[in-house]
């Protein structure tokens, strides 16, 4: 089954998920040239077109660089761009998902507990909302499970987006990364979301209530617990 974001993002990063996975799993090494375009066309049975928009997929994200009489190499690990989803998605499926997870998970460490700061301090009634819908949907977790999940994910979602930081919305891409990996397996796992609810709802209280260094607390609490169910 191909992956969702491959499969939004068309073919071409379809195509380019299976070269970044064999560069991810050492199949092709940092230094090695690919292989010629013709013969990658005719691995890959797609379009020269296909190919190259998922050339420059690759290329974007620091995977392969293209120099005249040399060919198309590939880059060293400290040259990709982590950072982006698509390669985040990769390396948990290509390589050590639990370590990723872990490593994941200590980025949240040092985002989510600001967020949760700023988002008291500027959270808009909007949010708040959204903040409780996300909530209400998280507590009807045995009724629909996959809707409760996407709930969880959505929350630390919209703590980011409440803090109202421009720079702080590129790493939320990140941490969705993050979640995405992470809680359907806690929801898996403990075989469900009530555990952690009361934390978040915590979370929301503090933003509603403009208590910055109280939702900076909750948010640290929430993760500390989690980051001990999951990995210690």
């Amino acid at each position: 089954m191909t992956p969702a974001y491959e499969s939004e993002r068309g073919l071409p990063a379809q195509i380019a998920g299976r070269i970044g996975r064999r560069i991810i799993q050492g199949e092709l090494k940092p230094g090695d040239t690919l292989p010629k375009e013709l013969d990658l066309l005719a691995e890959l049975q797609v379009s020269r077109s296909t190919l190259r928009e998922a050339f420059a997929l690759l290329s974007s994200n620091g995977f392969i660089e293209a120099k005249q009489r040399i060919g198309t190499r590939v880059r060293p690990p400290e040259r990709w761009n982590t950072l982006d989803p698509m390669v985040i998605a990769w390396q948990s499926e290509a390589g050590e998902p639990a370590a990723l997870a872990q490593e994941l998970f200590e980025i949240r460490f040092a985002i989510e507990p600001l967020a949760a700061r700023l988002a008291a301090q500027r959270a808009r009634p909007e949010d708040i909302a959204r903040l409780r819908g996300a909530l209400k949907t998280m507590g009807e977790g045995q009724q629909s499970p996959q809707r409760a999940i996407q709930a969880d994910i959505d929350f630390h979602m919209q703590v980011i987006a409440a803090a109202h930081n421009r720079f702080l919305m590129p790493v939320a891409s990140v941490i969705r990364a993050a979640l995405e990996i992470s809680v359907p397996r806690t929801f898996e796992k403990f075989g469900g979301l009530e555990h952690s609810l009361a934390m978040h709802a915590d979370i929301a209280r503090a933003i509603e209530q403009n208590r910055p260094e109280a939702a900076a607390r909750a948010a640290t609490r929430l993760l500390e617990d989690t980051y001990q169910r999951n990995f210690a």
